[in-house]
């Protein structure tokens, strides 16, 4: 009855992940495209209208995942969830009154940054709660669910010059209602924490601190960080470029790209589950996972002919997967209770916080000896740094854990 009543838990999480998930995959096409397609805005406030989106994430993530810790996680997010109603009715009202303007696209970008900082580390800390005895095996299924309803939100923003920018953003919103609802579901109890974590420090840097002193989360959240910032600035920036500038292609090209990728993640992640009992060492995969990446990074740079360049991409996707995966689960295994949500937090702002100055850095980089070039360098940059990995915590067994501040 125990393993039921875990079970339709996690069925509950996954369910609202994915709800989520394909609404935030519609964000992703929808946002950029009315600065682009509908208000024709000129490159500079293109990046102005994303940095208004990313940087509230930034900002306020390690406040969110310390507000998080200690909660009851379901209710919580059900009502973070909500708040999102707010900006999306307003351009809502906004699109069928014809006042849709940049201004208001800066101000709805902001505020979904701003509620999106506090649901991410709660709703990757209740993960935990819910995902039973087999952690790995659950972190691979939200991995997949993820990515494929994100597929799908991209898939539906191709809707739009049929059915209309109004119906898009009520079906957001009945997503996110959807998502809230079953994150509540998910938790139908009050959280088991120990009652003495009640009154930790809840503070930021209380959660740095647990990070700093722990013998596997450091080198861990240094390796992602690092990794984040090279990997990111390549397919945010080379891939498209590289689409453009050396096999003289089209969107169509680009979009291939991103769906072998993707489809790269999804297959190493269905590959995972079929794996029994999951890595006994997953701190060496996933610096090995990250090597390999590295590997295919340079590869790339040499300009593969187009019939090996998509099997390349696919190949880079699965390591991509594979790291993606193995990072969030030994996050979850590997971080004190207490602290779970902001060492969460913490790892989100490693992975996502280092993307626009990578992606920043990877522009002046191609700006300066091109694209193939600037692909073989942040390979060989990506080696190095896993390489390193080799010499910490991370490669060695798990042994006795040094886990929680000093």
């Amino acid at each position: 009855m125990f393993a039921n009543r875990r079970l339709s838990s996690f069925q509950y999480y996954l369910s609202g992940l994915g709800s989520s998930a394909m609404a935030m995959g519609l964000q992703v096409v929808i946002f950029p495209w009315l600065v682009v397609g509908v208000l024709h805005e000129p490159a500079d406030r293109v990046g102005l209208a994303q940095m208004a989106v990313m940087l509230p994430n930034l900002l306020l993530i390690l406040l969110g995942g310390a507000l998080s810790d200690n909660r009851h996680l379901g209710s919580y997010l059900f009502r973070l969830y909500l708040l999102y109603l707010l900006p999306f009715g307003v351009m809502f009202v906004a699109v069928n009154q014809h006042l849709l303007s940049y201004e208001l696209l800066i101000v709805f970008g902001a505020s979904y940054g701003v509620i999106t900082a506090f649901i991410q580390p709660a709703r990757e800390s209740l993960l935990s709660e819910v995902a039973g005895e087999d952690l790995q095996r659950s972190v691979v299924h939200t991995t997949l669910v993820q990515f494929a309803a994100q597929s799908l939100g991209y898939l539906s923003a191709g809707l739009f010059d049929y059915i209309g920018l109004s119906i898009l953003l009520v079906f957001q919103m009945l997503m996110f209602i959807a998502a809230g609802l079953f994150l509540r579901a998910s938790q139908t109890v009050e959280s088991n924490l120990n009652k003495g974590c009640q009154r930790q420090n809840q503070s930021i840097t209380a959660g740095l601190r647990a990070v700093w002193h722990h013998a596997r989360l450091l080198p861990l959240m240094l390796l992602v960080g690092a990794t984040g910032f090279l990997g990111f600035g390549v397919y945010l920036v080379a891939m498209p470029l590289m689409t453009r500038e050396v096999y003289g292609q089209t969107a169509v090209f680009y979009a291939g790209l991103q769906l072998s990728f993707t489809a790269g993640v999804l297959l190493a992640n269905g590959l995972y589950l079929r794996l029994s009992g999951g890595f006994r060492q997953p701190g060496r995969v996933l610096v090995m996972s990250l090597f390999f990446r590295g590997l295919i990074m340079v590869l790339i740079g040499t300009q593969l002919p187009v019939g090996l360049l998509f099997p390349a991409v696919l190949i880079w996707g699965m390591f991509s997967g594979i790291s993606i995966s193995l990072g969030r689960m030994m996050t979850h295994t590997e971080a004190p209770e207490a602290y779970r949500s902001r060492v969460v937090s913490i790892y989100q702002l490693a992975f996502f916080g280092t993307a626009p100055v990578g992606a920043w850095v990877t522009g002046q980089l191609i700006s300066a000896q091109g694209v193939l070039q600037s692909f073989a360098v942040l390979g060989a940059a990506t080696l190095i740094v896993a390489s390193l990995g080799v010499f910490t915590q991370l490669w060695r067994s798990p042994g006795e854990k040094q886990a929680g501040p000093r």
